[in-house]
């Protein structure tokens, strides 16, 4: 090996032993401390039911907020029918009325027209009849 290689190998091992120290020390300073809190048993969470219990929550959570929006778009979509029927009902009553209005103003009008007609007539044969005499 050349020199600057054994100094990095060195300096690499000396690297992990001081971490490892590090680690070793603060291993120790969180087991004595919670040995105090728990009475001398450490008891840390089983990582798997940790796990396990989050995944449990989240799917939870993701089942309401699908319930939440099927009943959201349900609501939507029955709101939707409803105001459908009644603009469909509501075009329906005022298409009936137009018809009948429009019914009764023909019928007025011919109304109107066959009355104009028989005074028409009326006045011509009033006024042929004092041109004949």
């Amino acid at each position: 090996m050349t020199a600057p290689t054994d100094q990095f190998v060195d300096f690499a091992k000396r690297s992990q032993e001081a971490v490892t120290a590090a680690v070793r020390t603060w291993a120790d300073t969180v087991q004595s401390y919670t040995g105090s809190l728990t009475g001398g048993q450490p008891k840390l969470p089983d990582a798997h039911a940790v796990v396990d219990r989050t995944f449990d929550f989240a799917e939870k959570v993701l089942e309401n907020q699908r319930q939440f929006a099927h009943t959201l778009f349900t609501a939507g979509f029955q709101t939707v029918e409803t105001v459908t029927d009644q603009a469909a009902r509501a075009a329906q009553s005022v298409t009936q009325h137009t018809v009948n209005a429009t019914e009764t103003a023909a019928d007025k009008a011919a109304t109107v027209v066959d009355e104009a007609g028989d005074k028409a007539a009326s006045t011509a044969r009033t006024a042929r009849n004092a041109a004949k005499s």
